[in-house]
């Protein structure tokens, strides 16, 4: 069954959702112009560093970054080294320079340039249909600019919450989810009984269907737990896997920001969002 639309459509086009969606796949296309071979930079390829790989560390959120403003991420022959007075090699006291082609990010800005890179293609196809699906729908229930301020909060909530589970973490975490997940609460409180059209390939059940959108919800946090799918993910110098609390900060964001928006009537007028709601006037 693939998903592709809410089945409440009315309204202004989601412009902002649309942005978003196309500056994702720019920045994917940048990111296949990237050689999986070693870094041009002669320190970075002496650890076996590719070009790819140093754009996720340079742009990605790393958790001891965030937790430790100021600090600094360098390379060194245990994987990503950070510190805040002098890098040292895991275990030992030899000083790991900090390659001079290394230019990360200011660490406060990360949780935002990481959203807009991708570990694969599955990885961007899924997350762009939920932005497209559940982004749109709250976009237009919400306005643009309060949707693209929940789209940004979600993704710092995203990128703390994992990084205050191990702040330690050295390993890079990029990938929309944490944000797009932000628009799924926010969808789960403005529209519990909403529901997704979407195309059944199942024998003799071939066809359009609605589908609750809570359903799909469930299927976004189930996807995580698939290998290959999941939709948060380090890169290959770091440990790999799934930044699995990022989803749920970004979520409950969502979640809270849908009951605040909701409690001070501001959707817009004529949106079919929960029983009950006031449309700002």
């Amino acid at each position: 069954m693939i998903p592709f639309k809410d089945s409440q459509t009315s309204g202004p086009v989601p412009r902002v959702t649309i942005a978003l969606i196309v500056v994702c796949l720019l920045a994917l296309g940048w990111q296949l112009t990237l050689s999986g071979n070693a870094s041009s930079s002669p320190e970075l390829a002496a650890e076996h560093v590719s070009k790819r790989d140093q754009a996720a560390i340079e742009l990605g959120a790393i958790p001891f970054r965030l937790t430790h403003p100021g600090s600094e991420c360098g390379i060194g022959s245990e994987g990503i080294v950070c510190g805040e007075d002098g890098l040292v090699e895991a275990g030992g006291t030899i000083g790991t320079k900090i390659p001079d082609d290394l230019g990360q990010a200011p660490w406060w800005v990360t949780p935002l340039t990481a959203t807009f890179l991708h570990a694969d293609l599955l990885h961007v196809a899924i997350t762009m249909l939920f932005l497209w699906i559940f982004g749109g729908a709250v976009e237009r229930l919400i306005g643009g600019r309060r949707f693209l301020a929940l789209y940004l909060l979600a993704a710092y909530a995203a990128a703390y919450a994992q990084s205050f589970l191990d702040p330690a973490a050295t390993g890079p975490v990029i990938g929309a989810a944490g944000a797009v997940s932000g628009a799924l609460g926010a969808y789960v409180v403005l529209r519990p009984r909403g529901r997704v059209v979407t195309l059944s390939l199942v024998p003799f059940l071939a066809g359009l269907l609605l589908v609750p959108a809570l359903l799909l919800v469930v299927a976004w946090f189930g996807l995580q737990l698939i290998p290959g799918a999941s939709n948060l993910a380090s890169t290959d110098i770091a440990s790999g896997g799934t930044a699995y609390l990022a989803h749920v900060g970004g979520f409950a964001l969502g979640v809270a920001a849908g009951c605040l928006l909701l409690r001070r009537g501001r959707l817009r007028r004529g949106t079919p969002a929960a029983p009950g709601a006031v449309p700002a006037g």
